[in-house]
């Protein structure tokens, strides 16, 4: 399914899969987290950046080569990983990952783009804030994190995004974009001593300093919080929120299966209780966060404000059921199917396995075969479904 190869202290993972396009992604083991309070939103904004220039290629080459070539290019920033990635042409692998590379390693970092990108993330900023379920999420997580990196917006503030000049960028880039950092992943049906050949020569050019990036885990939760921001819209947004599980926790099979079981679909609990019985809302989900050490459990519903009250007591009332009740074994069944089958179906996709390996290679350090991962959620019993929702 893949091979993994070492360049000096960069990870590379080659996964082959006969098709006509393929899915290329450099992921950089660093976020907002890692960031000065002072400079919240550099990761972001550097990773913004990358995208206007890098030393072989002008910012209009970069979309030109990719996009212009029938691919698509992206890339995110989260708490504790950055990403580029592009799905392209099968025969445009090696011109993809060459651009990929040479964005990460040696962006320009431009004077005058860095200036006009920051008025656009100041907007970028300003529509999250209008959007009120993202809103709602950044609310959320300030507490359930308060007073650590984690409880910030990844995106930064207008204050501190204002102040992030070159000098910045550079020294974030510096100490966390190094190769120890960096793990590049290709899928699809490549020339395998080729593209090695390719990182090689690019890899063996970078020259890097790290200084040690420091990490603390958040304090326990104490007591229940709760926050209500007024705005005029036509709908109330939920979000509640729980301590759960870690990446590496031994349950952290076992919480998605909560997910699913609660919140992951139309044939959920919550969804089919507060929506399909009451018509209370649209939609209502949950989600689950995984950190280094710590992570979340998180319901979100948009509903009329008269009925929130009523709404809540029924969410509360599926909980405590999941804590005190042994979930029916036809029920978890069909948990696992669907789980087990969002896993599959991603991996026969190329950017979906792409996703696939680095999350396991970046959380966990190994990644698992289907195999494997299907004989660890077919052991979960209903008795670690009711431990995992009493714990969280």
């Amino acid at each position: 399914m893949f091979k993994i190869f070492n360049v000096g202290k960069l990870k590379l993972i080659f996964s082959p899969l006969t098709l006509h396009t393929a899915s290329v992604g450099v992921f950089i083991k660093t976020g907002a987290r890692h960031e000065d309070k002072k400079a919240k939103g550099v990761a972001h904004f550097l990773e913004h950046m990358l995208f206007k220039g890098s030393k072989d290629y002008s910012y209009k080459a970069i979309k030109r080569e990719i996009e212009g070539r029938g691919g698509t290019l992206n890339g995110f920033t989260s708490q504790e990983v950055t990403a580029y990635y592009s799905r392209c042409l099968t025969k445009n692998i090696g011109l993809t990952s060459d651009i990929l590379l040479d964005m990460v390693m040696y962006p320009l970092l431009d004077s005058q783009e860095i200036k006009k990108e920051r008025n656009v993330i100041l907007e970028e900023i300003k529509m999250y804030n209008d959007l009120p379920h993202v809103r709602a999420n950044y609310l959320l997580d300030g507490l359930l994190w308060k007073n650590h990196p984690l409880g910030e917006d990844v995106i930064g503030y207008p204050d501190t995004v204002k102040g992030i000049k070159k000098a910045s960028l550079k020294e974030f880039k510096n100490n966390c974009y190094v190769s120890s950092n960096i793990v590049f992943i290709c899928v699809g049906n490549y020339d395998e001593g080729k593209l090695l050949k390719k990182i090689k020569d690019k890899v063996s050019r970078m020259k890097e300093t790290r200084k040690h990036i420091r990490e603390f885990p958040p304090s326990p939760l104490r007591k229940p919080k709760v926050f209500v921001e007024n705005k005029t819209i036509d709908q109330a947004h939920v979000c509640i929120g729980f301590r759960g599980v870690s990446y590496g926790d031994r349950e952290r099979l076992t919480i998605e299966l909560v997910h699913v079981l609660l919140g992951a679909n139309m044939s959920s609990r919550l969804f089919e209780e507060v929506r399909e019985k009451r018509g209370l809302c649209y939609d209502i989900s949950t989600e689950v966060r995984k950190h280094k050490d710590t992570g979340a459990f998180v319901i979100h519903l948009g509903l009329d404000s008269k009925n929130i009250i009523t709404a809540i007591k029924n969410i509360f009332r599926e909980l405590r059921k999941m804590k005190e009740n042994q979930v029916p074994n036809r029920e978890l069944d069909r948990a696992k199917d669907y789980l087990l089958g969002q896993i599959i179906m991603n991996m026969e996709r190329p950017q979906g396995r792409m996703f696939y390996l680095a999350d396991s290679y970046l959380t966990l350090g190994k990644i698992y075969g289907f195999g494997q991962i299907e004989k660890m959620i077919r052991s979960i019993g209903p008795e670690r479904i009711r431990k995992v929702s009493r714990d969280i």
